[in-house]
């Protein structure tokens, strides 16, 4: 027994090992650059959800240029400019359809700050296990309520895009409190909830916001990398999607690597957008709210492949900085 989990450990270290190729870059801008083709044509369709990935597209991008070890290429530029010019012309349509106060959640000002990335801060179990997948599918998978209530009560509380008092709802603590048995969106939801209130300037106690990121986003990891070990990845790939940007925003390294970024690019579809689901069985587990195109594509999961390129994008230029090259 011993030696069995000694074995699946080390295969478990070297499936998970971090290793990346900077010489990708290319490969991800011209993903970027089809993704934000495709928003931009189905702007009128769109829902907030799908915009958010083009609002933290621009704040990830604006980041990478931030330490000044290089100054911002054409190409970098384009992005940016395309990505504003999507979120003005979507808003208005949006706006009539969506509960939220759009300009206080999808202004890209909120969502810019100084990405540190770092490896070897979160805390998971060396050894797979297959519950933590079962979970994912037997629990509330597609979140719920009370995280909808959290989230717009804070996008809500002021139409300023930065207010001037913020305070996190007595009921939302609670929910973070008192309900630990979460998974899947309701893990990545209480995520957002936090990034939300940090962003709009909410009180926040800045040790308060790193240990409960610090804990989702292990229990975060450990979803996803059993997912991927037993192969669970295409079920939940709006999801895997959802989890990658969050977490890789706050900074953890661990969700940026080769295998998955690879993946991520052969998933998405010729014209630049992506699937909810990369197994057609599962598309009654479908994210509420999202709108699914005649070409099978979901403008949530395609609004998030903008976020997790950019992301990628992000972290290239940070973690390998190509000097005084333009990105072709």
């Amino acid at each position: 027994m011993l030696k069995t989990l000694f074995i699946a450990g080390c295969l478990w270290a070297a499936t998970f090992a971090r290793v990346f190729d900077p010489k990708i870059i290319t490969e991800v801008r011209k993903g970027l650059e089809k993704n934000l083709n495709y928003i931009e044509k189905n702007h009128v369709r769109v829902n907030v959800d799908c915009l958010f990935g083009v609002a933290l597209t621009i704040a990830l991008i604006d980041d990478a240029y931030q330490n000044g070890t290089h100054i911002m290429d054409k190409s970098s530029l384009e992005l940016m400019k395309k990505s504003l010019v999507i979120l003005k012309h979507s808003i208005p349509y949006a706006r009539e359809k969506s509960e939220w106060l759009t300009e206080a959640f999808l202004h890209p000002s909120i969502w810019r700050k100084n990405i540190n990335f770092r490896n070897n801060a979160l805390h998971i179990s060396n050894v797979p296990n297959f519950k933590h997948v079962k979970n994912i599918f037997e629990r509330n998978y597609a979140g719920g309520s009370e995280t909808d209530f959290c989230l717009q009560n804070i996008a809500n509380f002021t139409n300023a895009v930065v207010p001037t008092r913020c305070f996190i709802d007595e009921r939302c603590w609670k929910y973070f409190e008192y309900d630990e048995s979460s998974v899947g969106y309701l893990l990545t939801h209480k995520l957002l909830i936090l990034q939300l209130a940090k962003a709009r300037k909410c009180y926040l106690k800045e040790d308060i916001y790193k240990m409960k990121t610090d804990e989702l986003c292990s229990l975060i990891y450990t979803e996803v990398v059993n997912a991927d070990y037993y192969g669970y990845l295409d079920n939940m790939f709006d999801l895997y999607l959802e989890e990658i940007v969050l977490c890789g925003y706050e900074g953890y390294s661990e969700f940026l690597q080769n295998k998955w970024l690879y993946y991520i690019l052969k998933s998405q579809r010729p014209s630049g957008c992506f699937p909810a689901f990369l197994d057609d069985s599962l598309k009654t587990r479908m994210k509420r709210n999202s709108n699914t195109f005649d070409d099978g594509c979901v403008d949530h999961t395609t609004g998030l492949g903008a976020a997790v390129l950019a992301l990628h994008y992000n972290y290239i230029i940070k973690e390998y900085p190509i000097n005084g090259v333009e990105i072709a």
